[in-house]
């Protein structure tokens, strides 16, 4: 027994070296798939890393024009916006100055309308006219007047007649 289990020992120690060495190739193996893994994973982050920077300086060159080329619109369009107010203000002025001379024009004529001689004959007429028009006005007020106080004074008379004949009417009517 004693050789029986020197030569299972010599076999045991012989298949664990023969494990020993191929877990080590394994092991080695094993460390090397994962160096290799581990610098193409680098690799792979390293080109990641490069695409995000190329794609951050195409935003930041893209926004950069895109701020350049809306500040160039808008000075274009804030210089477009000031003529505009610039030709609005001197045709405001332009409509000002028209309109002042106009009315400037229609007062002279007016002025020279109120000095000519037939516009002075028509005043003249007009006003001998609105006199004669009051003197005949207050004539006729006056007649009017008269005529009322005698139309008056008739009814008075009449209502003063119909108001005898009335007592007369009643007392024969009634006695008394």
């Amino acid at each position: 027994m004693a050789e029986n289990e020197k030569d299972l020992n010599g076999k045991a120690s012989e298949t664990a070296s023969k494990l020993k060495a191929e877990a080590g190739g394994l092991t080695d193996k094993a460390k090397n798939l994962a160096a290799k893994a581990k610098a193409e994973a680098a690799e792979e982050l390293n080109e990641l890393k490069e695409e995000a920077a190329e794609a951050t300086e195409k935003a930041k060159k893209f926004a950069g024009e895109a701020k350049a080329e809306a500040k160039e619109k808008f000075d274009d369009l804030k210089e477009d916006a000031e003529e505009a107010i610039d030709d609005a203000k001197k045709k405001v002025k332009e409509l000002a100055e028209e309109a002042e001379e106009a009315v400037n024009k229609a007062k002279d004529k007016v002025k020279s309308m109120m000095a000519d001689e037939n516009v002075q004959k028509m005043k003249a007429e007009a006003s001998e006219k609105m006199e004669d028009m009051k003197e005949d006005l207050e004539e006729a007020a006056t007649k009017a007047k008269a005529k009322a106080s005698e139309l008056a004074e008739e009814a008075e008379e009449a209502v003063e007649e119909i108001s005898k004949k009335a007592k007369g009417f009643f007392s024969r009517l009634f006695g008394k």
